[in-house]
């Protein structure tokens, strides 16, 4: 509705490579109260751009693992898109090693938690 669009910002870049991309970066997942305050329904606009995309990245940070609430409901809803969901996990050239693995096996827990499957997603590692 109105209210999201009035929060909607938009930017253009005259470069060929993008000319058939179109990247949307949602807001940050918040906790507590502030996230019942939006204006407009969150949740509504999330599943909206999950039907309407090709490719849907869940982004968790190395130093920030815990999943706030409203990430939980927003893993829940793309749960249907799951064919288009990559998890990546970034930040990862600050940790060594041996923490990286602990961070994948904390990553693992924490989505397995959410997003009951067979199989683990695959997690794409990197520092963006």
């Amino acid at each position: 509705g109105t209210n999201f669009l009035n929060r909607l910002e938009a930017a253009a870049l005259p470069s060929p490579i993008l000319k058939r991309v179109t990247l949307v970066d949602s807001p940050g997942v918040l906790s507590g109260e502030k996230q019942r305050d939006r204006g407009y329904d969150y949740n509504g606009v999330v599943t909206w751009f999950a039907q309407h995309s090709d490719r849907i990245l869940l982004l968790f940070d190395a130093y920030k693992l815990d999943l706030s609430d409203e990430f939980k409901d927003v893993m829940k809803l793309i749960q249907a898109y799951d064919k288009k969901v990559r998890v990546v996990l970034n930040k990862a050239d600050g940790v060594s090693p041996q923490d990286l693995m602990r961070v994948y096996g904390a990553l693992m827990w924490n989505v397995g938690g959410v997003i009951p499957s067979a199989e683990v997603p695959r997690v794409y590692i990197g520092s963006f």
